[in-house]
């Protein structure tokens, strides 16, 4: 950023009046990456097969013990950033740890027995060992007597507690490890199918669940933690803004409802009762986050911001199964629900106007705005630029971009799976956003599609194509090596923050995943 020259500079000052508003130009163009940056032209197709290969390289290379980023961590270690100085990122978040260590689950899963996963089993063995010391580890949120230190949002690559001042408690990392561990249990308890009753067996699951009070197993412990703290107040996943929020209430959710079965298998009767009475309470709550007068859901309950979030996203994949649902019924504000896609719409609608870099489409003819593929960044009134804050506001995340295409995937793989669309009024301004340019736009109705309907025929693949259009954004602010950092710039479109940031190779992996379903 050295290097902006001054009409740059006037830009940034005309950004500066607009910084909590939006700015006057959603018509600009796109600015192109730099040009001295020469990157191959791949269709997206092949961009994504290679891209693919380089995320997970350097996902892995900061996680502990093989990660080349991480020789000095603690095995199990996963850091946000390589990245000590401008900003400082080399540090492990127990959510951010929790969400990457899952998608390596979902790999071992894949093939168990595949070379790679190997390696992960490792990986995934140290981390839950590094989780039990991290849980019984006292820090500035308390300690494991009375499990308040398991709201400790961050610790030191080597495992030690981090003593600074910092937004604490974060009641989301409990629940997001639990969910983690749950799945990574059932997965090698999958491919090794004898294991469950074998002498062996009770020495494998014990650390990870053991129904015994005190809670003193990892699982166990972060259940209870959830299943008694889940109404009270902490930070929100950005770590700014202390109240009750969306995501939390979700991935709680989330892990109270596969605790409860997980409890019940086993032959913890008392504890799947208690954690099933919880959920019934939290799954009548989530509606708080519902305003009807803005028409979408907001991130933090009595919150002078608008409540437009990625968290929101997030919240919503990280709160509802991909696949192979554990848990009967159809999980609260799924990817597919009414609510989430009118709340992306309005935040891609917001997010395009914003930010220079996103240029919007012309209207139809019938005057809707089409919905296509931008940049995301955080929240509207985002003053983070990745080094500090701003007055010219945030910029786009590569893991929001990502999230936004997940979404929309999961949203095809879902209709696939069922054969059937159900429209509302409710959900109606997402589809006539999504169907603004298709044929079958002017039969466009509230009602019930099969996939034999020229209608759901159009929906699927507007589903694909706009879900492809975030992930090429992804790919026109990647540089050349395929790195993702956290951010890239709203007017230059450079990559900036926290380098390698090991959440955006989790978040675009994730959405790779979701595609390869549709």
């Amino acid at each position: 950023m050295t290097l902006l020259v001054p009409l740059l500079f006037a830009a940034y000052l005309v950004l500066y009046a607009f910084a909590l508003a939006l700015p006057p130009f959603p018509h600009a163009a796109a600015i192109e990456q730099n040009p001295l940056q020469q990157k191959p032209q791949y269709s997206l197709d092949e961009w994504l097969q290679r891209e693919e290969d380089i995320a997970l390289d350097n996902l892995l290379a900061n996680v502990a013990p093989f990660g080349r980023n991480v020789q000095d961590a603690a095995p199990g270690s996963v850091i946000a950033s390589p990245s000590k100085e401008h900003p400082n990122y080399y540090y492990q978040w127990v959510r951010d740890a929790a969400i990457t260590t899952s998608t390596l689950v979902d790999l071992y899963a894949d093939d168990p027995f595949d070379p790679l996963s190997s390696k992960l089993d490792i990986i995934l063995n140290a981390y839950a060992s590094l989780q039990d010391e991290l849980q019984h580890t006292k820090n500035p949120s308390g300690t494991f007597a009375d499990l308040s230190g398991l709201g400790e949002p961050k610790f030191e690559a080597d495992g030690t507690p981090f003593i600074g001042s910092w937004g604490r408690p974060q009641r989301d990392g409990p629940a997001l490890r639990a969910i983690t561990l749950m799945a990574y249990l059932r997965a090698y308890n999958a491919s090794n199918p004898s294991l469950w009753t074998s002498d062996e067996g009770p020495d494998w699951f014990k650390p990870l669940y053991d129904p015994r009070m005190p809670a003193n197993s990892i699982i166990k412990a972060d259940l209870e933690y959830v299943s008694h703290y889940w109404n009270a107040s902490g930070f929100d996943l950005w770590e700014e803004v202390q109240g009750l929020h969306f995501f939390t209430a979700m991935v709680q959710l989330r892990a109270l409802r596969e605790g409860a079965a997980l409890a019940l298998a086993f032959d913890d009767s008392g504890a799947a009762a208690w954690y099933t009475q919880q959920a019934g309470l939290l799954e009548k709550f989530l509606p708080s986050f519902w305003d009807a007068s803005k028409g979408h859901l907001i991130e933090t309950l009595s919150s002078a911001r608008s409540g437009l979030d990625c968290g929101l996203l997030l919240g919503s994949l990280h709160g509802s199964p991909a696949a192979n649902n554990t848990v009967p019924g159809t999980p609260p504000y799924a990817p597919y629900s009414d609510e989430i896609l009118v709340s992306l719409l309005a935040l891609v609608y917001d997010q395009r106007n914003r930010f220079p870099i996103n240029s919007a489409p012309p209207a139809s003819p019938e005057g809707t705005s089409p919905l296509e593929g931008v940049g995301l960044g955080r929240y509207p009134e985002d003053v983070y630029d990745g080094y500090g804050t701003t007055p010219f506001g945030g910029n786009p995340w590569f893991l929001c971009t990502s999230s936004a295409s997940e979404i929309l995937y999961r949203v095809a793989a879902h209709l696939q799976e069922t054969d059937e669309l159900e429209i509302t009024e409710l959900g109606m301004p997402f589809w006539e956003a999504l169907l603004a340019d298709a044929p079958s736009f002017a039969d466009l109705k509230p009602g019930s599609y099969g996939s034999k309907d020229g209608l759901f025929v159009d929906v699927l693949e507007r589903l694909r194509s706009v879900g492809d259009g975030f992930l090429e954004v992804v790919k026109k602010h990647t540089d050349a090596e395929g790195s993702l950092s956290e951010q890239f710039d709203r007017v230059t479109g450079f990559e900036r923050g926290a380098r390698d940031l090991t959440w955006s190779y989790g978040a675009f992996l994730q959405a790779v995943r979701a595609r390869g379903r549709v």
